[in-house]
């Protein structure tokens, strides 16, 4: 089969298609058959309709289609279309071509369809037109014939004859065709024919047979009928086509006769049986086209018109399998030398038919299904498997074509086998899908059968694909299960089973020379070695190499002892001497040329010959290309004969050949150069190339080569490019080579063929220039030169002017620096000076809260204490209204100039609307107690309502604004405060609206600086904040207004978004989601402005929805009315607890003396250092330290004292007058155990020292029941219950402590270094925690738990005093019993 390879939008296909040919008449031998399939081409051909085929002098292959000319070189097509003209939608209309003549000079004389006559160049490659001398239309002329330099033209008007003249002029070539004026023969001349000579044959009014002798222009009537069709003359007979089912050979010499009739052919249809073409092969033998298909007609004796004839019809329509070979073929064309026979089909192409049988031969007998084994026995005779079971054995021990086959006569006893193997002793073994196995002796026809089953009787059921005896005389069998092993001798089987792996299935096993047995699973390639008595697998090739882990099917050892193994798409070579490494691996991409290969073979000379599913192909000796040697289709088991020769079973049936006669006639081929394609562009060929030139945009080409051999069998290209390649590249020759974007200058290709023997053949060699780009060019250079000087010129000016420009540039940005820089030092001189007094101003606000502490809690406390006093009560109230307006005023001033730069990013979180404004109200609950104040709230939103705001600003936004409003009444009117959902611009908003009654008009500090005159009333009408709040509000996408009336009040509205879609664009806020804390830890961490938290204020229901809060104004009467209903707790009776204070405030230091002297011993440090001393040295009860000290300020004091072993478990409460977040985290970090803002409530500092010292006292008191003797009454100890399940014990750390302690109790040496070890602590951590938690140093913790142990064991009265002691850890009796008493106040005698 060719090989075909086209470029330009054509695809590459390998039709293949096989003839099934059988004999019409009786008297023909039985299967008629064709040595190599046909095989139709199409693919590359302009068009399929084919009218004439016909061969150079060169040796191309040209044909006649629809469309023009084609030539063939027997792997791609070169199209030459022929346009009359274009249509009216510029369309190209082709001209069908009818016939097609070769003749001197290389010109084709080429007569169009619908008629008339035209000319084709094909060293130029053009048409060239031809111009008659007289009128004449071309359309009349039905055929003509180049005779001796002389164009003959076979018209309606008669035979003219015209001298034909190739003339070359500017406007174009053409043909000068000069007719004589009278007709050689008159009447309606249809067809014509030659001898080449002197005699031309013609069919006159297409009823008449006439012969002109051109010598002498006389006629002779040879043959008159009815009608004639068409006039052929070969081997000196002329056949004439009478009807469509006959044709007359008459022999020239004598005039004898005989008909041929088509019409006895069997089931040929009368229109099918009209013959289109006709061609010798011999003497006697005959090719005839019909569009019935292709006829061989054979002569028995060389007198043709005396002779029996044989009519056989060489193709099947009704075969299914050559349904695609066209049976209305239209002309025939015989290659004598190559031994091909062409023939053109209308619609299918052209279709080549191999002959020859110089490269194989074929059994003729046909198998009614597919061989799947083939072996030769030692007499000769062949035996064979098919694939219904059948096993059919040769008559004769010689294998010819003609040699039959017949069933063997014991295959019915026997019938499923289809795997077939001879061993070296003659034996053939067989094997079949169900298990079974039998051995043939060939020439006594005596059959063992062997049962697969192993040596304890256990039957085996698989497949068997593969069989091998080895050189001592072992069967191996690969089946389904795996590899199985047969000892000579032996009737059973056993399976392989290595000691490192599992053989699941094998296709295939061999054993190479040196004993080493192969196998092909379908986990790839492996090998079975022993070592000992023990059977390994080996071979990871897959994954060393990187193969797919396919299945390998078959695997053959040549005689070079080289292992090849079929891998799905992949062959692989392994040397048998370095079994660990692959030797060669060969792809689709990589020498391969077809991926499955399913038997392999050597031939004598040592060449390994490989059956693939398309076909035969080889590898010589020390060569890694293949070669396809045949196209026969799918190859299944191969048989090297005695004789040497190859016996291949494949989907035809038997082929076999002589590799050793297998040569390829190297000296009379060579090669053509017959393509050129420059970027993908085929180029036009026009004369004969003797030197290739490229320029530099177009040096990207392919070039295509063809030795003008039709065969099947592969010819290779050996090419290299002087000088840039030295070495030799190959590969086939279909493919052409191709270079890319080689650089400027000449070069020399030289090329030659490559026969799979090894031959080569001639060298081609042609010159290929690269020319350079014009810009490589000397003239381009010297400009180059030219203008370098010039822009060097120019730049250099350019440069020149454009640093002077530079340096006055540069000047002027210094200046521009300078100022820029003074003007950024004064603003940050300013900044400093602004961020200068916010600091100075906040620290003065918060040193303002200790005085005010100082007032507030005496004139609170005095109203509390002495409310039953008239006398200057009023004036007290007074004073303590004014207090808590200026601490406002305080509070106001100190979060305005304390939070910084309002623009920062902000943390949302989502918080509830309603919780929100309740804890805001919060702060003004003193101001509504001590004035006459009536506030009204309205909520109109729902209970769950949330938003994502910064809790602490918007909290500051609500009091800002109420506080305002308390102010614009003087502290004595009407306040309200509405919440409620609106929507602006679809967006869901919360709205806080708050209003008083006030009678100012009401302005912004903007606007107020914004008139022109300031009356110096106009700052007591002035929104406080309001800028700051409009700032909070805008940085939560928010809005805010203000709306002030000449007395009818102020009323200021704002609103938060719901969506928090709305911020997520937003780069300055982030949105977080903390867990909610409890009640208690908010109350704890959150800063509040007021620290008493003992007022409320009083709400009454009034309408649905609303709560108003009453004004919390207390008349003289009502306070100085007595508490009733109150019970004051008395003074504990237990002796005084110790307080230390740390603070320098003279006032502070005596006030906190007279409120705390009475119940509690307290002591006074002035600084932070004097206060750590003073607590390590009297270890006071509670600790008050103010956040300021000198010295340590409270902070670090606060750390010092609880990082410190001996005072880490004193509580610590810190006085601050810091009222932000950070701060006040900041003090609960450092480990205090409360705090109290400035000013502070007495009461609720007192309630504050109570708590924290009763909480530790109850947390000894709770630790100190652990060591504890249990009450008399109680009985049933367990001593093997954990002490921590008897006290219950909650906290998780000592709990985790008492169980190490117990787990360890029995010895005697562990002691706090162990127990810190257990725990992962250090042992100042471990004391520190132990003695916060239960007031016992760890010594004294660990002594109690032995101490409780003891006890416990000796109340069940099991055990010895001592060996209670042992059990708990004690080797010393005194010393338990000091410890004990110690601990109980009683000895452990006396307990038990």
């Amino acid at each position: 089969m060719i090989k075909l390879r086209y470029q330009h939008k054509m695809k590459t296909r390998y039709p293949i298609f096989l003839l099934l040919l059988f004999h019409i008449f009786p008297t023909y031998a039985l299967n008629t058959y064709w040595y190599s399939k046909p095989e139709v081409i199409q693919n590359g051909l302009n068009n399929n309709t084919v009218y004439s085929i016909c061969e150079d002098k060169e040796g191309f292959i040209w044909v006649s289609t629809d469309k023009g000319i084609s030539r063939y070189d027997g792997f791609r097509f070169r199209n030459y279309p022929l346009i009359m003209e274009i249509d009216s939608h510029l369309l190209p209309l082709h001209q069908a071509t009818k016939k097609l003549v070769e003749t001197s000079g290389g010109l084709f004389y080429i007569q169009l369809y619908q008629g008339g006559i035209t000319c084709f160049d094909k060293e130029k490659e053009e048409y060239i037109p031809m111009v008659f001398n007289r009128p004449l239309n071309l359309r009349d002329i039905s055929d003509f014939c180049y005779v001796n330099d002389k164009l003959y033209l076979a018209t309606t008007q008669g035979l003219f004859r015209a001298s034909a003249t190739y003339m070359e002029k500017e406007e174009g070539d053409l043909i000068s065709c000069v007719m004589e004026k009278q007709p050689l023969v008159n009447g309606n001349i249809k067809h014509l024919c030659s001898d080449g000579k002197e005699n031309l044959y013609m069919s006159i009014d297409e009823k008449e047979v006439t012969r002109l002798h051109l010598p002498s222009q006389s006629t002779t009537l040879l043959y008159k009928c009815n009608a004639v069709n068409r006039l052929f003359l070969e081997n000196g007979y002329l056949w004439i086509t009478r009807l469509r089912n006959d044709m007359v050979c008459l022999d020239l010499e004598t005039n004898k006769k005989q008909v041929i009739s088509m019409g006895v052919a069997d089931k040929i249809d009368s229109y099918d049986s009209y013959v289109t073409d006709l061609v010798c092969r011999n003497r006697n033998t005959y090719y005839l086209t019909t569009f019935g298909g292709l006829f061989r007609l054979r002569f028995e004796k060389d007198d043709l018109c005396e002779s029996p004839y044989t009519l056989t019809r060489l193709t099947q329509p009704e075969i299914s399998f050559y349904s695609n070979v066209e049976n209305r073929m239209t002309s025939v064309h015989w290659d004598p030398k190559q031994e091909i026979l062409w023939t053109s089909t209308f619609g299918g192409g052209i279709v080549k038919f191999d002959v020859s049988n110089r490269i194989y031969s074929r059994v003729q007998q046909e198998f009614p299904y597919k061989i799947n084994g083939v072996v030769e026995d030692t007499e000769g005779y062949i035996w064979i498997t098919t694939n219904d079971g059948k096993i059919m054995k040769s008559t004769s021990p010689s294998l010819s074509a003609n040699t039959r086959f017949k069933e063997w006569q014991k295959s019915p006893s026997v019938s499923g086998f289809h795997h077939i193997y001879i061993d070296k002793n003659g034996f053939i073994w067989l094997g079949n899908n169900r298990g079974e196995i039998i051995s043939i002796h060939p020439q006594s026809d005596k059959i063992a059968f062997f049962p697969l089953q192993t040596d304890e009787g256990e039957k085996l059921s698989a497949s068997i694909y593969q069989f091998c005896m080895d050189s001592r005389n072992r069967l191996w069998v690969a089946t389904s299960i795996g590899l199985l092993q047969k000892d000579s001798g032996k009737q059973t089987f056993r399976i392989v089973k290595p000691v490192n792996g599992t053989i699941e299935r094998a296709f295939a096993v061999t054993e190479d020379k040196e004993g080493t047995i192969w196998i092909g699973t379908d986990k790839g390639l492996k090998r079975v070695e022993w070592e000992g008595t023990q059977i390994f697998l080996k071979g990871s090739y897959e994954k060393d190499y990187g193969l797919e882990e396919g299945s390998v099917k078959a695997i053959y050892l040549n005689n070079y002892n080289q292992l090849y193994a079929s891998y799905p798409n992949v062959v692989v070579r392994i040397d048998g001497r370095k079994k660990e490494k692959l030797d060669a691996i060969y792809t689709l991409q990589n020498g391969l040329i077809s991926g499955h290969a399913n038997c392999m073979v050597d031939d004598q000379m040592g060449n390994t010959w490989f059956g693939s599913n398309a076909g035969i192909l080889t590898t010589r000796n020390g060569l890694d290309s293949f070669y396809y040697y045949l196209f026969t289709g799918d190859c299944t088991d191969v048989e090297r004969l005695r004789d040497g020769r190859l016996l291949w079973a494949n989907s035809w049936g038997l082929v076999f050949f002589d590799p050793a006669i297998v040569k390829a006639n190297a000296n009379k081929q060579k090669l053509i150069l017959t393509e050129i394609e420059v970027n993908n562009e085929r180029m036009p060929m026009g004369e004969k190339k003797n030197k290739l030139v490229f320029n530099a945009e177009n040096n990207d080409f392919h070039l295509y080569f063809s030795d003008l051999q039709y065969g099947t069998m592969q010819r290779k290209i050996a090419y290299r490019l002087l000088p840039e390649n030295k070495e030799w590249q190959i590969q086939p020759l279909a493919e052409g080579i191709w270079y890319k974007r080689l650089p400027a200058g000449n070069y020399t290709l030289e090329a030659k063929l490559v026969f799979p023997d090894a031959k080569e053949g001639d060298v081609f060699q042609i010159p290929v220039t690269i020319q350079a780009a014009w810009y490589h060019s000397r003239w381009a250079y010297l400009a180059y030169i030219l203008i370098v000087i010039v822009l060097t010129t120019v730049s250099y000016q350019y440069i020149k002017r454009k640093r002077l420009r530079k340096q006055a540039q540069r000047e002027k940005e210094i200046i521009w620096r300078e100022q820029v820089k003074q003007e950024q030092t004064k603003q940050e001189q300013k900044q400093k000076i602004e961020e200068t007094r916010n600091r100075l101003l906040v620290w003065v606000l918060q040193d303002l809260r200790t005085p005010l502490s100082m007032i507030i809690a005496p004139l609170k406390e005095l109203l509390e204490t002495h409310s039953s006093l008239q006398t200057g009560k009023r004036q007290i109230q007074l004073a303590y209204r004014n207090s808590l307006r200026m601490l406002e005023s305080c509070n106001q001033l100190l979060v305005v100039h304390g939070y910084g730069d309002s623009h920062n990013r902000i943390e949302l979180t989502p918080l509830n609307v309603e919780n929100l404004i309740d804890r805001g109200l919060q702060d003004i609950h003193e101001l509504l107690k001590m004035y006459p104040i009536r506030l009204h709230i309205e909520k109109r939103i729902q209970k769950e309502l949330m938003f994502y705001v910064d809790k602490k600003k918007i909290q500051f936004v609500i009091h800002n604004l109420l506080t305002n409003a308390f102010s614009h009444t003087h502290y004595a009117g009407t306040v309200s405060l509405s919440v409620c959902e609106t929507i602006q611009n679809q967006i869901r908003y919360v709205t806080f609206i708050i209003r008083d009654d006030g009678k100012e008009k009401i302005k912004t500090f903007e606007e107020v600086m914004d008139e022109e005159k300031t009356q110096e009333n106009d700052m007591y009408s002035i929104q406080l904040g309001f800028g700051f709040v409009q700032r909070i509000v805008e940085m939560h996408h928010g809005s805010v207004s203000l709306e002030s009336t000449q007395d009818n009040g102020t009323k200021c509205t704002v609103s938060i978004p719901l969506d928090k879609t709305v911020f997520e664009n937003d780069p300055n806020i982030r949105i977080i989601h903390p867990e909610l804390p409890s009640e208690t830890e908010e109350n704890d961490i959150q800063p509040t402005l007021w620290s008493s938290s003992e007022t409320s204020v009083l709400p009454s229901n009034t309408e649905e929805g609303q709560t108003v809060l009453h004004a919390c104004f207390i008349s003289p009467e009502e306070e100085d009315a007595p508490d009733e209903g109150k019970e004051r707790k008395p003074v504990s009776d237990i002796s005084k607890k110790s307080l230390l204070i740390i603070e320098n405030d003279q006032d502070i230091q005596l006030y906190l003396k007279n409120l705390l002297n009475k119940e509690y011993n307290l002591s006074i440090a002035t600084n932070g250092q004097e206060g750590i001393d003073m607590a390590v040295k009297e270890l006071p009860d509670l600790i008050i330290c103010d956040s300021l000290v000198p010295g340590k300020d409270g902070f670090e004091c606060c750390r010092e004292i609880k990082e410190r072993l001996e005072t880490c478990h004193i509580p610590f409460l810190m006085l601050t007058a810091k009222v932000e977040d950070e701060d006040l985290i900041q003090v609960l970090e450092q480990g205090a155990d409360g705090y109290l803002l400035k000013p502070f409530s007495p009461s609720i500092l007192k309630a504050k020292i109570r708590n924290l010292i009763n909480g530790r006292q109850a947390l000894k008191q709770m630790y100190a029941q652990l060591f504890t003797l249990p009450e008399n009454n109680e009985t049933g100890f367990n001593e093997a219950e954990p002490l921590k399940e008897e006290m219950k014990i909650e906290d998780p750390f000592i709990s985790t402590v008492v169980q190490i302690i117990e787990e360890n109790i029995g010895e005697a040496e562990f002691n706090v270094k162990k127990l810190a070890s257990e725990m992962n602590m250090s042992q100042p951590t471990l004391y520190r925690k132990v003695k916060q938690m239960t007031d016992y140093t760890i010594i004294e913790f660990i002594r109690g738990v032995r101490m409780r142990k003891a006890a416990a064991l000796l109340k069940t009265k099991k055990y010895q005093v001592q060996e209670v002691a042992e059990m708990v850890g004690y080797n010393d009796i005194p010393t338990f019993r000091k410890h004990f008493v110690g601990a109980f106040g009683t000895t452990p005698s006396s307990y038990k």
